[in-house]
C-alpha cells in the first residue's frame, strides 16, 4: 500500500482496545450506564485492563453502532439483537430479525395471530393501526422477534384485547391479599419487569414496574381509561403527547388520561420501581 500499511496492519489497528467507555458513549450518543447494560445482556464484551477498566476497539464501536440501531428501531429486544448479530456481528433484515437462542416468544406471537384472525383482521389491518410493517408483525407472529412492552401493548390494542390477554396471563383464584412471593411476573424484557399486584377481579389494574437505567417502554401507548403511578425508588421520565416530559423521583406521583400517547424510560443510574394503576384494566 502507498502509505506502507498492510491489510493486516489495518485489521490489527481496528482491533486494538484503546477507547475508554466514556469515549465510546460519546461517539454513540448513549450513556455509559446503557453500555454497561448492553454488556450485562451479552451484546458486547470489552477488553479489561489489569485494573479492570473497560477498553473498546474501533471494531467494537462498529458492532455497538449496529446494536444501537437495532434497539432504537423498537422492534427488537436484547435477545433479538444477540440473534441478529450472532457471533459474526452481521445483521439480518431489520424488519425480520431472527432469534435462534430460544428466548423469543413464539407462544405470544402465535396467540397474537389467533386473536387477530378471530377479530377478522389482516396483517395489514393491524400493522397499519400502529405504524408497523406487515413483515415485522408477521415475524413476531412466527416467534422470530420479541417486541418491547410498548409495541406489545400497541399490538394488543390494535387487535382489540388487553396486553394480559395477548400475553396469555391466566386468571387467578380470587385473593384480596397478595404476598410478595405470589406476584405474577407478566413481562421481563428489554430492561423492564412488570408484576401484577392483584389476584382478583377488579376495576383497578395495579402493577409493580421495575425499569433498568436507560430502558423503558419504547413505543408510545394509547388506550381507554386513566392511569396513576407513584415512584417508589429511583427516577422515571414520562412523556405525554410526544411533547410533555415529566421526570419523577422517589415519592412523586402523577395521573393522566390513557388516551394520551404515553411512554416512559429510566433516566437515572439505578433501577426505578413504580407502582402503576390502570382503570379499567387495559394492560
Amino acid at each position: 500500500m502507498a502509505n506502507g500499511k498492510t491489510d493486516a496492519d489495518l485489521d490489527s489497528a481496528s482491533s486494538a482496545p484503546i477507547l475508554k467507555i466514556g469515549h465510546i458513549a460519546q461517539m454513540l450518543g448513549v450513556s455509559a450506564a446503557r453500555l454497561r447494560l448492553w454488556e450485562d445482556e451479552g451484546l458486547i464484551t470489552p477488553t479489561r485492563t489489569e485494573s479492570g477498566q473497560r477498553r473498546y476497539s474501533m471494531r467494537d464501536l462498529r458492532h455497538l453502532e449496529r446494536v444501537r440501531r437495532l434497539l432504537d428501531s423498537g422492534e427488537v429486544t436484547f435477545a433479538g439483537v444477540r440473534a441478529s448479530l450472532g457471533s459474526t456481528g452481521t445483521e439480518d433484515s431489520e424488519d425480520e430479525p431472527v432469534e435462534k437462542d430460544g428466548t423469543s416468544q413464539p407462544d405470544v406471537g402465535a396467540r397474537a395471530k389467533l386473536l387477530r384472525q378471530r377479530s377478522g383482521l389482516s396483517l395489514r389491518d393491524v400493522a397499519g393501526r400502529i405504524d408497523m410493517s406487515p413483515s415485522a408483525l408477521s415475524a413476531f407472529e412466527r416467534g422470530n422477534t420479541s417486541p418491547n412492552i410498548g409495541r406489545l401493548t400497541q399490538i394488543a390494542h390494535a387487535i382489540g384485547v388487553t396486553t394480559n390477554e395477548l400475553l396469555g396471563v391466566a386468571p387467578e383464584n380470587e385473593q384480596i391479599v397478595v404476598r410478595r412471593n405470589r406476584r405474577k411476573k407478566i413481562v421481563d424484557s428489554s430492561g423492564v419487569v412488570i408484576e401484577n399486584l392483584y389476584l382478583s377481579t377488579t376495576a383497578l389494574q395495579s402493577q409493580m414496574v421495575t425499569v433498568k437505567p436507560d430502558c423503558g417502554s419504547g413505543h408510545p401507548m394509547t388506550h381507554d381509561g386513566e392511569e396513576f403511578l407513584t415512584v417508589v425508588e429511583g427516577s422515571l421520565e414520562v412523556v405525554l403527547d410526544a411533547t410533555e416530559i415529566y421526570v419523577l423521583n422517589a415519592g412523586d406521583s402523577m395521573n393522566f388520561e390513557s388516551t394520551r400517547p404515553h411512554s416512559y424510560r429510566n433516566p437515572g443510574t439505578t433501577d426505578a420501581r413504580v407502582v402503576w394503576v390502570n382503570t379499567p384494566p387495559t394492560f
